[in-house]
């Protein structure tokens, strides 16, 4: 990692549990307060990868955002069970990826990112797909902010396009 003059510090931790599972800590500071962290997992099969990523803004000090759950609609009669109303819950960012390989070829997959701030909560899911041929490679993502399509084609040793 990085330490500035003002005591700022950007840092990561990299841990190779497994030949096949890994993990990432990423830390930043500014002037000694949080200012974010993340945590990576990740699993690399002979013809899968998945990865998991937490991020948030300082769940241990003041400068992450935080949002306390409002009281719950009137409760049915009789229904129990633990509440989490006034709880205090902090800002979350959760992204999963998967990517599979159908032949030596083709290759699909997906991404989900869920966000979840004070007065504000989504999900939005990305399918994506490549396809590698001999001199060309295509791919193509859809998700909910559209389509995006790429192509990349080898002319000679010299030229790509």
């Amino acid at each position: 990692g990085d330490m500035d003059n003002s005591g700022s510090l950007n840092a990561q931790v990299l841990h190779l549990v497994a030949e096949r599972i890994r993990t990432k800590a990423v830390f930043q500071t500014h002037q000694a307060k949080f200012v974010t962290w993340q945590f990576d997992g990740e699993y690399r099969g002979d013809d899968c990868t998945a990865t998991l990523t937490l991020g948030n803004p300082d769940l241990l000090g003041e400068s992450g955002e935080w949002d306390v759950v409002p009281p719950a609609p009137a409760a049915r009669p009789g229904a129990g069970g633990p509440s989490a109303e006034g709880c205090v819950v902090p800002a979350v960012i959760l992204v999963a990826h998967f990517l599979q390989s159908i032949t030596s070829r083709l290759v699909l997959g997906g991404e989900m990112v869920y966000h979840r701030r004070p007065g504000e909560e989504g999900a939005i899911l990305t399918l994506a797909g490549k396809y590698t041929a001999l001199k060309w490679v295509a791919t193509l993502n859809v998700g909910y902010g559209g389509a995006h399509a790429s192509y990349y084609h080898r002319a000679n040793e010299q030229v790509s396009v």
